[in-house]
């Protein structure tokens, strides 16, 4: 039997513990991030072999994190078995399968070629079921339009009829007629994933296409949208309702009549750190508990290190994904209800304990604690996490069988990854304009090795980030009071340890730059 327990909790450096420089005596500097280490890499092992070996080959290909394209299988994961797909841990408690997901990535991280590697598959499926539905299609609106001439002949017959029963009985013609042109839906064509919509227009989508979408992008247009960037008051049921699987109507369309009983919403978006922020910071969408559905994934950034040339995507890796997220996309779209799994007796005692220290790691001083309103969705989360895996392992039968303990263990890890990226990311979204400022700052000091300088020679060598002389203030008071330096007669000397613990703390950027033969793992054991 398989176990995992989520170790949630990261010791903290001894604040008080003394460095030495000569004569002199340094205390441990405080982080200018909130956090001592950097978040962990992404588990690619929970994934089978054709899971795990895209995701590797893709970071590879495209010297990235796995992290990026690790969270993007999840997302087509959740496009594929959303909506169909639920999870039983216990009698009475069914946990859907779609996800929420954001990786955030600055500029020139290469965020396009690893979405478009990854979401390739269900655009083919996408295809694939509109090509199927074109004659149906057709047919249906043949028959409609016949239907409709037909009630409108009717209608004329009636109103020139003179005789009072003769009328009675062509009024009645007519609106059977109507009645029956009315019942003849013409279907659309199929929709499974969109780069981007309104709450109003998805809430069409989703009733046009058995409450299921999928929201995959490699912008974050999506979060300008709910943050109220289009509109004062956007509607956010479509996300709200369109996680938790709540019914819901499109009131707002023109089109009337149209609910969604189970609807299912996938969304995973691609955006940068100044939109996280903005997203995280809304004090509307926090209150609404929207942040809070999102699993974040902050990939480690390659820049620097990035080699030139690297190996494509092995041609009978790239093929073996597309086959199965296409079959999985295809099959489960034919669906109209639900499947439901449960967990093994050893999966369950594996989620029990999971759940367990969810529950003692919300108290006061638990490291779930100050993000308890997402800490509140981990366990239900990592259920979710479970069934995607289980799809994965077993996409040709996973609606058959139950989830063993090896995959509850496998989601409990890819959740505790998931945990240490969300501390991170609240950790960027409550930052300081002067930390964050402070903490580029001492990147590039540290990079240039420099251990001691002068104002004018901060000024001078940070001069794209601190323009202005009073900027240069700012960030000497920050860097001094957290203890990263301190002043001499002649101007400022740097912690001795400076670049050793600011790379540990992930002091030293927006994401920590790691060399991209270690951050690219092959190793798959399940």
């Amino acid at each position: 039997m398989s176990t995992a327990r989520l170790h949630l909790v990261t010791d903290q450096p001894d604040a008080t513990e003394p460095e030495t420089a000569g004569a002199a005596l340094w205390d441990v500097p405080v982080p200018l991030t909130g956090a001592n280490t950097a978040p962990p890499p992404f588990p690619v092992d929970v994934f089978p072999h054709w899971l795990g070996d895209m995701v590797t080959g893709v970071a590879r290909f495209t010297a990235t994190d796995p992290a990026m394209a690790g969270t993007l299988a999840v997302a087509v994961l959740s496009a594929c078995a959303g909506g169909r797909l639920e999870v039983e841990p216990v009698a009475g408690w069914r946990e859907p399968v779609n996800i929420f997901a954001a990786v955030i990535a600055g500029p020139g991280e290469r965020k396009s070629p690893v979405h478009r590697a990854m979401t390739a598959p269900l655009f083919a499926a996408q295809s694939t079921l509109a090509d199927a539905m074109r004659p149906r299609i057709a047919e249906a609106a043949a028959l409609r339009d016949i239907a409709d001439r037909q009630a409108e002949q009717a209608k004329a017959q009636a109103a020139k009829a003179t005789d009072p029963h003769k009328r009675d009985d062509a009024a009645a013609e007519a609106v059977a007629a109507a009645i029956a042109a009315e019942a003849i839906t013409v279907p659309g064509l199929p929709r499974l994933i969109v780069d981007d919509a309104t709450p109003e227009a998805l809430i069409g989508l989703m009733a046009a296409n058995g409450g299921r979408m999928a929201i995959i992008s490699d912008e974050g247009g999506i979060f300008d949208t709910l943050a109220g960037r289009y509109s004062g008051a956007p509607n956010l049921d479509p996300y709200l309702k369109g996680h938790a699987g709540q019914p819901m109507s499109n009131e707002r369309q023109t089109r009337e009549g149209a609910s969604i009983d189970k609807p299912a919403l996938t969304v995973c978006v691609m955006a940068q750190p100044v939109v996280l922020r903005q997203f995280g910071g809304n004090a509307g969408l926090a209150g609404r508990g929207l942040p809070a559905r999102f699993l974040f994934a902050l990939p480690a950034s390659m820049a620097g290190y990035r080699p030139v040339d690297t190996p494509p995507v092995p041609e009978q890796v790239t093929a073996g994904y597309r086959h199965r997220v296409h079959d999985l996309a295809a099959t489960f779209a034919e669906w109209t209800d639900p499947a439901v799994v449960v967990l093994t007796e050893d999966a369950g005692r594996v989620r029990r304990a999971a759940a367990e220290q969810v529950e003692a790691e919300l108290r006061p001083g638990g490291s779930l604690h100050d993000m308890r309103e997402w800490g509140n969705k981990l366990s239900g989360a990592t259920l979710r996490l479970a069934g995607l895996l289980h799809v994965a392992h077993h996409p040709a039968d996973a609606w058959r069988q139950p989830i063993d303990a090896d995959r509850m263990a496998d989601a409990v890890r890819l959740a505790e990854f998931f945990a240490a990226h969300y501390r991170t990311a609240v950790a960027a979204i409550t930052a300081d304009t002067a930390t964050e400022t402070a903490r580029r700052v001492l990147a590039i000091v540290t990079a240039k090795g420099m251990t001691t300088f002068t104002r004018r020679e901060l000024h001078r060598r940070c001069h794209r980030q601190l323009p202005r002389a009073a900027d240069v203030t700012a960030v000497l008071d920050v860097l001094t009071a957290h203890g990263w330096i301190r002043g001499t007669d002649s101007g400022y000397e740097v912690h001795p340890r400076a670049a050793q613990l600011a790379a540990g703390s992930g002091d030293s950027g927006d994401t920590v730059t790691t060399n991209p033969d270690s951050s690219v793992s092959a190793a798959h054991t399940t």
